[in-house]
């Protein structure tokens, strides 16, 4: 039998590149079904994350990752979850669920907005999409916004009894706070009492530093030195001037008490990471100029604060 002959070269390539064409479309199509399908749980998944790192910096949630509370020597002891989003006191660390996390997050934290002057509104009132807002100035920085994003911390919840909105008390206020690390953006929470000055506690969700250096600012041994520090730093007197204070939490190169040792403004300070001054400095800008912006806020709560409570 004859030979039959293989098709000329032009046509195996043209053979070649149409199976080419043809794979890359149904990868495409494969990569963009897998997308839409992964875009819910992927923002679910980051939802979750950033409401375990607001409760991080409440202290309602340990950095260990089980519910916290404290006792009658305000002491930070182990809860667990009971209905109605109430923590009690338990006798070992038990870790939620994910519904759990998101349900205490959705009774003991409640977002609003500020104006330029420090005065508190809603999205309604304002006028403003609230999800909207939330994703299209998380990278920029909420605090560059005539009005900013910042939440409520309320109390636990008395068990058993029924509390009106108006009433529930207010035992604190988180600040989203970003700004530029050693390598790229930081995003994170700081939370402070309602004097607008001690600090509750701190997170960092979201950074790209160094591992082992500058990445140290997610860790819970260097975010334990926040609570507790002022972010209005104290004169040479040991008085604090709120009107004209400088604002913010420095990151100093070295050990606090051996840069300032026992000065003011050791009480706004915070031991640095060998190796990543760069970082360290990222993160004392952050806090500088996004307080700057809150200061009215900041004044606002603390005059308030300071008022004697009026008794029936």
């Amino acid at each position: 039998m004859p030979e039959s002959n293989p098709p000329p070269s032009n046509q195996q390539n043209t053979y070649t590149l149409l199976f080419m064409v043809v794979l890359s479309f149904v990868c495409a199509i494969i990569l963009s079904t897998l997308a839409s399908v992964l875009k819910v749980p992927q923002e679910m998944a980051k939802e979750l994350d950033r409401s375990k790192q607001m409760l991080i910096a409440t202290r309602i949630l340990s950095p260990y990752g089980y519910f916290q509370i404290q006792d009658k020597q305000e002491t930070f002891v182990p809860a667990k979850f009971t209905s109605g989003g109430i923590l009690e006191p338990a006798n070992e660390q038990l870790f939620p669920s994910q519904d759990q996390i998101l349900e205490i997050y959705r009774v003991r934290i409640q977002d609003f907005l500020i104006n330029d002057q420090g005065e508190p509104t809603t999205f309604q009132k304002a006028k403003i999409d609230q999800n909207k807002y939330i994703q299209d100035f998380r990278k920029t920085g909420y605090y560059k916004e005539p009005f900013k994003l910042i939440y409520k911390i309320f109390a636990n919840p008395v068990s058993g009894g029924k509390e009106d909105e108006k009433e529930r008390q207010v035992i604190g206020y988180v600040i989203p706070v970003n700004g530029m690390g050693l390598w790229d953006a930081i995003y994170g929470y700081l939370a402070i009492k309602p004097d607008g000055d001690d600090v509750i506690g701190i997170s960092w969700y979201d950074q790209k530093e160094t591992p082992g250096l500058g990445a140290n600012i997610s860790e819970p041994e260097w975010q334990s030195q926040f609570p507790g520090k002022h972010l209005f730093q104290e004169s040479a007197n040991g008085q604090t001037d709120f009107n004209t204070a400088p604002l913010g939490i420095t990151v100093v190169k070295g050990k606090v008490n051996e840069v300032l040792a026992n000065s003011p403004k050791a009480l706004s300070a915070v031991d640095g990471m060998a190796g990543a001054t760069l970082t360290g400095n990222g993160v004392t800008n952050a806090y500088r100029d996004v307080l700057a912006a809150y200061r009215p806020f900041l004044l606002r709560i603390h005059k308030e604060s300071d008022q004697p409570v009026k008794t029936k």
